[in-house]
């Protein structure tokens, strides 16, 4: 059987586990272990707010906690540290046990895998070591194996001095595990925040360190930023506005183009360099009369397209009419009226120019009985016999 379908990547990794719980936590009452278990993922999730999201892996365990850190064993140091600052240790009496926490620290090998709710999970040795070394913890107190102890000793010498050596016991399966008890110490545990915070590009003290120590400082920190960068996009986009108003203020005030009283087909008259254009202004008749449309120029309309009948009646002609038939006296003749007169009387002053001509009427005749034309003719009818 040839298989087809390509099968996925099982990675093999070794990373530092922490395993904790809380102590008696099955034999309270379901008020008190919605407590207790709100109470430890509030501390869980305020001291992870440092670390990159990459750095680590976690996994509810339902009374506690497993998580792996993937780059850093230091990381498994700070978190052993931070909950046992939050928890306190085991000896004052007064105490309840189901309120204490034990952690187990261990470095081992693990394979990658996915559950069965497709999720990302690890199987193997290290994880299992890990849940042993917890085991052997006494409430309020952290344990390590030896795997752990001897990776994070050589790193600094003040690590180092938090281990004592607690022996060598048996687990269930009998399994011999070199145990070390861990010693909480808030100054190492201030060391290792620092260090966490200039990996993520803060200072020591800063907001991100201060977060982990108080997860409703996170809260209000992070509300804060988000309270930043909305003003700041906001005045960004306000100058944006602006700056698109200013732009177009100048387009949008300037005044219009102002209407020339240059008749159709005449040249516009030049104007100077940065001179306004004059605005004319309006007359009086228009002034008078703001609802008639503007008289129709008659070049416009050739002579021989439109019958006399259809010719638009000049406004002088009329009111030149009626004042005659009102008062009596002759109508002036208008511009328009002359022109007219004249164009009518032209075609007869060059009849009887042409009269007079003998050579010109014969020419004249010939051409109105299609009898042909010398060249001669043509001419003199082109020129003189017009």
């Amino acid at each position: 059987m040839i298989e087809t379908a390509p099968r996925p990547t099982i990675r093999t990794i070794v990373a530092s586990f922490l395993f904790t719980d809380l102590v008696g936590f099955s034999k309270g009452t379901a008020a008190e272990q919605y407590a207790a278990k709100a109470r430890l993922s509030a501390a869980l999730r305020g001291h992870l707010a440092p670390l990159s999201q990459t750095d680590y892996w976690i996994k509810d365990t339902g009374d506690g906690a497993l998580i792996a850190f993937v780059s850093n064993p230091e990381h498994a140091l700070y978190m052993a540290l931070a909950l046992a600052h939050d928890y306190g240790r085991g000896e004052d009496p007064n105490v309840e046990p189901s309120t204490l926490l034990r952690t187990g620290l261990h470095l081992g090998t693990v394979k990658e895998s996915v559950d069965v709710e497709a999720r990302r999970n690890f199987i193997g040795d290290g994880i299992n070591a890990a849940k042993r070394i917890m085991d052997f913890a006494l409430p309020g107190r952290i344990a390590a194996s030896r795997a752990f102890f001897e990776a994070i000793a050589n790193l600094d010498a003040a690590y180092a001095a938090l281990f004592r050596h607690a022996g060598s016991p048996d687990d269930k399966h009998g399994r011999s595990h070199e145990l070390y008890e861990l010693a909480p110490s808030d100054t190492v545990l201030e060391k290792l925040r620092s260090e966490i915070a200039a990996e993520r590009g803060g200072a020591p003290g800063s907001s991100a360190s201060a977060s982990a120590s108080d997860p409703a400082r996170a809260v209000r920190s992070g509300s804060a930023r988000y309270r930043r960068y909305a003003t700041f996009v906001g005045i960004a986009l306000a100058l944006a506005i602006a700056a698109v108003a200013m732009r177009e203020a100048p387009r949008l005030g300037a005044a219009p183009e102002a209407s020339s009283s240059v008749a159709p087909g005449e040249p516009r008259p030049a104007t100077r360099a940065g001179a306004q254009p004059s605005v004319a202004a309006p007359s009086a008749a228009s002034a008078l009369r703001p609802e008639e449309p503007p008289p129709v120029p008659e070049a416009s309309v050739p002579p021989a397209s439109r019958p006399d009948s259809a010719r638009p009646i000049d406004r002088s002609e009329a009111n030149s009419g009626a004042t005659h038939t009102q008062t009596g006296a002759p109508p002036q003749p208008t511009r328009a009226t002359s022109e007219r007169t004249r164009s009518a009387t032209r075609p007869a002053a060059d009849a009887a120019a042409n009269v007079s001509n003998p050579r010109c009427s014969r020419i004249v005749e010939k051409a109105a009985l299609g009898e042909p034309l010398t060249p001669d003719e043509k001419k003199e009818l082109a020129t003189t016999c017009r």
